[in-house]
Formats: structure tokens, C-alpha cells, sequence
């Protein structure tokens, strides 16, 4: 077997190759190599980018290819919230593939891309809006505000509290916000202390003072009045 030519050889090939001034017999001829071995330089310039081929990587062939994922993260800059199925739904949509979520994780994995918690902007923030808030709120007294902290139990179906980004950022998600069906728990504060719990499902609202659960008969009372 033919020892392996030297880098400086090869760069000198490759430039005189992109010079398109020299036959390949000149070619080999300069380099002291074989009429063979420039037209597989050619070739690998012409298909790869490269001076020799990629490796050829041992063991099956991939599913998720350089494209697909050039895709799927273009699609997950707009949308970074999407779940792994909804992922393989979009490269089926595509590429017309059946793709696993498990082979989707590893490819943003191995892509540079990571999973974190998103960050919630509302598309109706309104910057004068705000401020005309602030200014009226300034004529209240502390002792004439009411605080409601909200918790509650969101669906599938509600905002993505997770998103796909790649390595150093944080995902951003810009909706409308809305309401869903779901189970809210509002407490309203005062300076003094709790003023009102109150519980609501399915846009109904049933207050009762003291209440602990959905599920107590306190509630079940209220509902079937």
C-alpha cells in the first residue's frame, strides 16, 4: 500500500486544483503523486468540501438526518415549546419519516440543544398602558389594596412551561394569554391577612371563606346550590 501523502502535498493539490490552470497530469506530475489520486481529490473536493472523505461511521445508519434537524431547529426557534411527539409529527409533515422521540432527544442533544424552562411574554403587554396603571394606582392608600396570588393546575393544552434551545440561551415564548379550562385556587390578601379563598372550574367561581380543597364537601355543597 501506498504511503499517505503529506498535508503540505494535499494543500498544495487542492490549490492548484481551485486554480483550474493545471492538467492532472501537471498536477501529479508537481506533487509527485499519481493521476489516480488527484481525480479522488477532485471528486472528494467536488462532493464533501474536503481534501479526503468523512469517516465512515460504524453501525446503523441514522434516522434523524443533517437536514431534518437543520429543519426541526429553524421550527423550534418560533416555536421552542413543542413536545418530542409533536416533533416527529413535524418531520413526518416534512420529510414524510417516521422518526422516534427517542432519536429526536438524542439528535438536539448531540446538536447542541437543550431542554430549560421558558419564559412567559404576553402579546398584550402595553409599555403606556403600564404606566397609566402605576399612576392610578399611586392614589390608593396600602390599606386599600387587595392582593390575588393565583395558583392553579394547567392542562396539556395551556402554556408550555418548557422549551428547546440551544446551549447558553433561554427560551422565550411571546402568546396570547387566555384562559383555560383548569382548577384555580385565588386567595385574596390584605395588609391584615386572608380576605377570601376562592376556587373555580370551568369559568364558575364558588367562594366560600376557609375553604381548604376542591374536593371537600364544603365545595360539592356550594356547587349543587
Amino acid at each position: 500500500m501506498a504511503p499517505r501523502l503529506p498535508t503540505s502535498k494535499l494543500h498544495l493539490i487542492r490549490d492548484m486544483i481551485e486554480s483550474r490552470t493545471f492538467t492532472t497530469s501537471q498536477m501529479a506530475e508537481e506533487a509527485e503523486c499519481t493521476k489516480v489520486t488527484i481525480i479522488n481529490i477532485r471528486r472528494n473536493l467536488r462532493q464533501f468540501g474536503e481534501i479526503r472523505a468523512p469517516q465512515t461511521r460504524i453501525g446503523r445508519k441514522r434516522s434523524v438526518t443533517p437536514l431534518m434537524i437543520k429543519a426541526l431547529c429553524d421550527h423550534l426557534s418560533e416555536k421552542p415549546g413543542l413536545y418530542l411527539d409533536e416533533m416527529a409529527v413535524f418531520l413526518w409533515d416534512e420529510f414524510q419519516t417516521m422518526i422516534t422521540t427517542s432519536s429526536i432527544r438524542r439528535a438536539l442533544v448531540a446538536t447542541g440543544w437543550s431542554k430549560k424552562t421558558a419564559r412567559q411574554r404576553a402579546k398584550e403587554q402595553n409599555a403606556d398602558l403600564r404606566d397609566y396603571y402605576l399612576h392610578n394606582l399611586s392614589k390608593f392608600q396600602s390599606y386599600h389594596l387587595i392582593y390575588v396570588h393565583e395558583s392553579g393546575c394547567d392542562k396539556r393544552v395551556g402554556f408550555r412551561r418548557t422549551g428547546w434551545v440551544p446551549l447558553g440561551k433561554a427560551p422565550l415564548q411571546v402568546t396570547q394569554f387566555h384562559r383555560d379550562q383548569r382548577y384555580q385556587i385565588i386567595p385574596a390578601y390584605t395588609q391584615d391577612g386572608t380576605l377570601l379563598a376562592c376556587i373555580s372550574l370551568l369559568y364558575r367561581c364558588y367562594c366560600v371563606r376557609g375553604l381548604r380543597s376542591p374536593a371537600s364537601p364544603a365545595l360539592r355543597k356550594v356547587a349543587r346550590a
